[in-house]
């Protein structure tokens, strides 16, 4: 569970209801309007959807969940399991790995060591890994994409509600002076409203999936070429240094000194 996304929420949620607390003494409701949360929030995401196909508008939930529930793995441990099957197939040959398949959770590293193990072609195997990555980063993009064009938009529907606020204050300027003060409430909220839900919400997890989709990339370039490594038939030393210049200059030296 990514922590810094939830905790980051939460606490720059909670510093903006506090404010509004302290400055309202507890009547939070002053800050709620109906027509400001249909104009932004409801109008952001129908123009998002005119945007994008359907079904990736639909997965805007799922894209959300990877932000919250991703699970990292450390490229050390990465390397080291990569390290490990080259002395199992430096041993015993690439066959042995068919035994030790169970313990690899990551999909694209069983894929890839089920090439190696079936004898396939090197270049083979390399173009339909590449071929992975490159899907993968596709859908990264459009799920980023999503969430950054909502973002886009939310501050033009606060906009478009200020203005619709405003109309509705000049319309009735030196009459009804309760129309004025709810025009008044949808103007300056809606552009409340379109500042929130693009600074706090969508933007954010916009960023947020950059850094996810870059940081699986690199796990996977690690895996691709580690498999590579093994299909060559690489020492565990030789694979060992080849794979070290994915790590930074500090972990790399922490790294070999521990093992």
């Amino acid at each position: 569970m990514d922590f810094a996304t939830i905790i980051g929420f939460v606490a720059a949620l909670g510093i903006i209801i506090g404010a509004m607390y302290h400055q309202t003494h507890g009547h939070l409701m002053g800050f709620y309007s109906t027509e400001g949360v249909l104009l932004v929030i409801v109008g952001s995401a129908c123009a998002t959807m005119m945007s994008m196909p359907m079904k990736n508008f639909l997965a805007t939930f799922r894209v959300m969940g990877k932000c919250i529930f991703y699970k990292e793995v450390p490229l050390t441990q990465a390397l080291m399991q990569l390290v490990d099957f080259a002395a199992v197939a430096r041993k015993d040959g690439v066959l042995a790995l068919e035994t030790r398949l169970d313990e690899v959770s990551e999909p694209f590293l069983a894929k890839g060591l089920r090439m190696v193990i079936d004898g396939q072609d090197h270049e083979a195997i390399e173009t339909s890994l590449r071929l992975e990555l490159f899907s993968q980063g596709e859908r990264h993009a459009i799920g980023k994409k999503v969430f950054a064009v909502m973002g886009n938009y939310a501050p033009a529907f606060g906009l478009t509600a200020t203005i619709i606020g405003q109309v509705v204050m000049f319309q009735n300027m030196g009459s009804d002076i309760a129309a004025i003060g709810g025009g008044l409430s949808v103007a300056l909220l809606g552009t409340l409203y379109g500042s929130l839900f693009a600074n706090l919400l969508c933007l954010p997890l916009a960023d947020k999936l950059g850094i996810r989709s870059g940081q699986e990339t690199m796990l996977k370039e690690l895996y691709l070429n580690g498999i590579m490594g093994i299909a060559a038939g690489h020492s565990p030393t030789e694979l060992k240094q080849t794979l070290l210049s994915f790590l930074d200059g500090r972990t790399a030296t922490k790294f070999e000194q521990d093992n």
